[in-house]
C-alpha cells in the first residue's frame, strides 16, 4: 500500500517538463486582484495564475486561455487547501524549514540528472517562478507531518483485522491483485458534486490525450496519496470501495477510467499492474523488505585483509537478533554502511543470497558475503509470497495504510468546512 512520500510524485512532474516551451505569462486583469481569502490567508491573482501556467506545463497541456479557465478553478481549490494544511500545522505547532524545502528541491534534481538550481532555470525559461514549486513543496511537507502527528496515532490494525485479510487473500488465491493510482476530487457538500465532476471529466480528457498520469496527480488531486503520485499500493479484490472495486475490474492495465463516485467524492483509477495472488509453492512470487551492511575494504585487497573485516562482520552478525539490532551495531562501528532495501524480487538477489533469504528467519544475520570492495551483511526483515500468502506484517502495514488514507481524508474535511473561504470571482487570469 502506499506511504506518505512527496519525492516520488513531484520527480515524475519534473520529467514532465522536458522539451516543452511556453507563452508568455498571463497576466492578472486587475494586477495583484484577490482570486480567494482563505480565513485571513490572500490568494493573488497572480499567484493564480503561474499556479495555473505550472499545472499546464508539468500536464503536458496547452497554455491557451480556454484550458487555463478549465483548470483554473481545480487548481485554486488546491491551492485553498494548501492554505488550509499550512494553517492547521501552524496551529499544531508543525513548521517546515527553508532547508527542507531546499534539500527536497536538491534530491528532485538529483533524481533528474540536474545541476544545482537547474529545476529553477527550467521554470523561469517558461516564466514560472521557483516559488511556486517551493510553497506546493512546504505544503506538502507540512501536510504529511500533520497527518503524522495527528492522525496516524490514532490509528490501529487489531489481530482479528489481520486474521480477516489473511482469510480473503486465501480465498482469492489465484485471481488478479492490481496495483492501483488514484486521483481524488473532494465533494465535501452535494452542491459541489457536479462541478467536482466536469473537473474530473476534464482531467480523464487529458490523461487519455497523453498528460502523465504522475504529474496530473501533484496538480490536481487532494488525496492523502497525492504525496506518492497517487499510488494506492497493491490492493486486493473486496478492500476498496464497491464501485472503485468494479471500476478496476474493468481496466486493463496502463488504462484511466472514467469518473467513479464515492461517497467521499469522485475518483479517476489508474491500473499500473496487475499479479496473481501467489500460490504455495512458488517462489518467484517471493518479495522480501531487507536490510544490508557493507564494510569497506582497500584497493587490492590482499586475502588477510578481506579475512580481517570478514572478522569484523562475523562479530557484528554475532551481536544481532534483528534488522534493528543490525543497523544499530553498524552505527557504532567505523565505516559501516547500511541500506534499507523493500520489496525486493528473491529472484533478482545472487543466487547464494537468495537461497539462504528464502528460508531464513526473520531478523537473522546472513554472510558475510564479498561484494567488490566491501564486505556484505544482510538480513530479512519481513517476507512477502511465502507459501503463497503475505507476511502478517505487510498485511498489518496494508491495513493501517488504507485507515490512514481514509482517516487523513475525514480530517482534511473537517479543516475546510472550519474554514472560511471567500472566492473572487470577478478576479480572472
Amino acid at each position: 500500500m502506499h506511504r506518505l512520500f512527496l519525492l516520488r510524485a513531484l520527480v515524475v512532474v519534473v520529467a514532465g517538463l522536458g522539451g516543452l516551451s511556453a507563452a508568455a505569462p498571463p497576466v492578472c486583469a486587475q494586477g495583484q486582484c484577490i482570486a480567494a481569502m482563505v480565513n485571513d490567508l490572500p490568494i493573488t491573482g497572480f499567484d493564480l495564475s503561474q499556479r495555473v501556467r505550472f499545472a499546464l506545463l508539468a500536464s503536458r497541456v496547452a497554455d491557451t486561455a480556454d484550458n487555463r479557465d478549465r483548470i483554473g478553478q481545480q487548481v485554486l481549490r488546491n491551492m485553498i487547501d494548501e492554505r488550509l494544511q499550512l494553517a492547521d500545522a501552524k496551529r499544531n505547532g508543525i513548521s517546515v524549514s527553508r532547508g527542507e524545502v531546499d534539500e527536497r528541491l536538491r534530491q528532485i534534481e538529483q533524481a533528474n540528472g540536474m545541476p544545482p538550481g537547474g529545476f529553477e532555470q527550467v521554470l523561469r525559461g517558461a516564466g514560472i517562478s521557483i516559488n511556486v514549486l517551493r510553497s506546493q513543496i512546504e505544503a506538502n511537507i507540512a501536510w504529511s507531518k500533520l497527518v503524522l502527528r495527528k492522525v496516524r496515532g490514532g490509528i490501529g490494525v487489531t489481530e482479528p483485522e489481520i486474521d480477516e485479510a489473511l482469510r480473503q487473500i486465501k480465498s482469492n488465491a489465484g485471481k488478479s491483485e492490481n496495483r492501483v493510482a488514484e486521483i481524488f476530487i473532494a465533494v465535501d457538500r452535494p452542491d459541489q458534486a457536479d462541478e467536482a465532476l466536469r473537473t474530473a471529466r476534464r482531467i480523464v480528457e487529458q490523461l487519455r490525450a497523453g498528460a502523465p498520469f504522475a504529474a496530473m496527480v501533484q496538480q490536481f488531486s487532494s488525496g492523502a496519496s497525492a504525496a506518492a503520485g497517487g499510488d494506492l499500493g497493491w490492493v486486493l479484490p473486496g478492500t476498496l470501495d464497491p464501485a472503485v472495486d468494479a471500476a478496476i475490474a474493468r481496466l486493463g492495465v496502463n488504462q484511466v477510467s472514467d469518473p467513479v463516485r464515492t461517497q467521499a467524492g469522485w475518483h479517476i483509477l489508474k491500473l499500473l499492474a496487475q499479479r496473481s495472488i501467489g500460490q504455495p509453492g512458488n517462489p518467484a512470487g517471493i518479495r522480501l523488505n531487507m536490510v544490508q551492511l557493507l564494510l569497506p575494504l582497500p584497493n587490492n585487497s590482499s586475502p588477510e585483509e578481506i579475512e580481517r573485516q570478514k572478522g569484523v562482520a562475523q562479530g557484528l552478525m554475532s551481536r544481532s537478533k534483528s534488522c534493528a539490532d543490525l543497523r544499530r551495531v553498524c552505527n557504532g562501528t567505523k565505516g559501516c554502511t547500511s541500506a534499507d532495501s523493500e520489496s525486493v524480487a528473491l529472484g533478482a538477489l545472487p543466487p547464494a543470497i537468495a537461497e539462504a533469504a528464502r528460508t531464513a528467519g526473520i531478523g537473522q544475520s546472513l554472510g558475510p558475503y564479498q561484494a567488490g570492495n566491501a564486505i556484505q551483511i544482510v538480513a530479512v526483515c519481513s517476507r512477502e509470497g511465502d507459501g503463497g500468502l503475505p507476511s502478517r506484517d505487510a498485511v498489518e502495514r496494508g491495513i493501517q495504510s488504507s485507515k490512514l488514507e481514509a482517516a487523513a481524508r475525514r480530517y482534511m474535511r473537517d479543516i475546510r468546512r472550519n474554514a472560511v473561504v471567500d472566492i473572487r470571482k470577478n478576479c480572472r487570469i
